[in-house]
C-alpha cells in the first residue's frame, strides 16, 4: 500500500504536468498536497521498510559510530528525551529536507510538477526515506545551487557549510563553486562527453585515489570505508556502472549535450547541470574501489538530474510525447529501485 500510495503521486504529478490551462490556484494547492503527503510519508513511515531505518533505530539506542555526524547525536538525542520514539527522527529529517527542496524546485523551473515527479521517483526513496542525513545535506546543497545560479556565491557557500554538518561528505559540494556558467564552446562540450567515460574506464585499472584527496578527515572517513570493505562487514563489492538506471540517465546527459544550443535558450544555467552531473558520474567511476562511498558521492551531485530530466520537453517534438517519456523514464527509474535494488519493501 505504501510503496503504491508513493507511485500513485509520482504519476499524478507528472499527470498535472500536461495540464497547462489549470488555474495557479489549483496547480499550487495540488503541488503542496504532493509535497505534505510525501513529507509525512517519509516521517511516518513503517521501521524497516527501507534499508537504514534499523540502522538509526540502534543509532537513537545510543549505539553510534565515529561516522555518525555531531547533528545527528544531537537530533536523535533531543527525540529521546522528548517525544520518546525514534519514529520522531524521521520526522524531523523529513521536515528539515522535503517542504525545502520541494520549494526551491518550484523557484528553479516552471515545470515544478516534473521536477517533484523525478525527484519521487528516486532521490525521495534514496535519500529522504533512507539516508536520510544525506537527504538532509542535500536539502541544503540544492538551495545552494539556487542561489549559485543568482551568482550570490557567498550564500551558497554558507548553505554548503550547513549542508557538512548533516553528512560530512557535503565537503566535496564546494568543488561546484569552480564551476562557472559561461557558455560552452565546441571543445568544453568534447572534454564533458569524454570525462565520464574516462572515468569509467579508470575502474579497470584498480588506481587507489585516497592520498589525493586534500582534506585530512576525508581521508579519514573514506578508511573507514575500506575496513568496512577488507573486514567483509557489508556488501561494497565494486558497483556496475553498466546498469540500466546509469544508462537511463547518462543517456539523458548526452541528448542535453548534444541539443545544448537548442536547451540553453529554456534553461539558462544549463552549463552548470553539465559540469555537475559529469563530476556526479567522474566521482562513481574514480572512486569505484569503495563502492559505498562512490555512491554516496555520485548521488550527492546527482541531484542535479531532478533538473535536467524535465528538459527533455524542449528537445521532443511534439511536447506531449516528452511529457510521455518522462512518465516512462520515472516508472522506469522508480521500478528499478523497488523491484531490483529493493529501496523500499513491498
Amino acid at each position: 500500500m505504501f510503496v503504491a500510495l508513493l507511485f500513485l503521486l509520482m504519476v499524478t504529478a507528472v499527470a498535472f504536468s500536461f495540464l497547462r490551462d489549470e488555474r495557479p490556484v489549483t496547480r499550487i494547492l495540488v503541488y503542496a498536497g504532493i509535497a505534505a503527503a510525501i513529507t509525512l510519508m517519509a516521517g511516518l513511515r513503517p521501521l524497516g521498510i527501507d534499508k537504514d531505518s534499523l540502522q538509526y533505530y540502534s543509532y537513537y539506542l545510543g549505539n553510534f559510530d565515529d561516522m555518525v555526524e555531531p547533528t545527528f547525536i544531537f537530533i536523535s538525542e533531543t527525540v529521546r528525551a522528548t517525544l520518546g520514539d525514534v519514529q520522531g527522527i524521521f520526522i524531523v529529517y523529513a521536515l528539515l529536507a522535503i517542504p525545502l527542496k520541494c520549494f526551491v524546485f518550484t523557484r528553479l523551473s516552471k515545470e515544478y510538477f516534473l521536477l517533484l515527479a523525478v525527484y519521487m521517483s528516486h532521490f525521495l526513496i534514496l535519500h529522504d526515506m533512507t539516508q536520510i542525513r544525506v537527504g538532509a545535506a542535500v536539502a541544503f546543497i540544492i538551495l545552494g545551487f539556487y542561489f549559485m545560479v543568482q551568482r550570490r556565491r557567498w550564500l551558497t557557500a554558507a548553505l554548503f557549510a550547513i549542508a557538512v554538518f548533516f553528512h560530512i561528505t557535503a565537503i566535496l559540494a564546494f568543488l561546484m563553486l569552480l564551476f562557472r556558467n559561461n557558455d560552452m564552446k565546441i571543445w568544453h562540450r568534447v572534454v564533458l562527453a569524454f570525462a565520464p567515460c574516462m572515468a569509467f574506464a579508470s575502474v579497470l585499472y584498480n588506481i587507489d585515489f585516497i592520498s589525493l584527496i586534500p582534506f585530512g578527515f576525508v581521508q579519514d572517513k573514506l578508511m573507514l570505508y575500506e575496513e568496512i570493505k577488507d573486514k567483509g562487514l557489508a556488501d561494497v563489492e565494486q558497483i556496475n556502472i553498466f546498469n540500466a538506471a546509469i544508462m537511463l540517465k547518462m543517456m539523458v546527459y548526452y541528448v542535453l549535450l548534444w541539443k545544448y544550443d537548442e536547451v540553453k535558450a529554456h534553461c539558462p544555467y544549463i552549463t552548470l547541470l553539465l559540469k555537475i552531473f559529469a563530476l556526479s558520474y567522474i566521482c562513481l567511476g574514480v572512486f569505484n574501489f569503495i563502492a559505498v562511498f562512490a555512491a554516496r558521492i555520485s548521488e550527492l551531485f546527482g541531484f542535479v538530474e531532478i533538473l535536467m530530466v524535465p528538459l527533455l520537453i524542449h528537445i521532443i517534438r511534439p511536447v506531449w510525447a516528452a511529457r510521455l517519456l518522462i512518465l516512462i523514464y520515472v516508472c522506469g527509474i522508480f521500478l528499478i529501485d523497488v523491484l531490483y535494488t529493493q529501496l523500499l519493501q513491498i
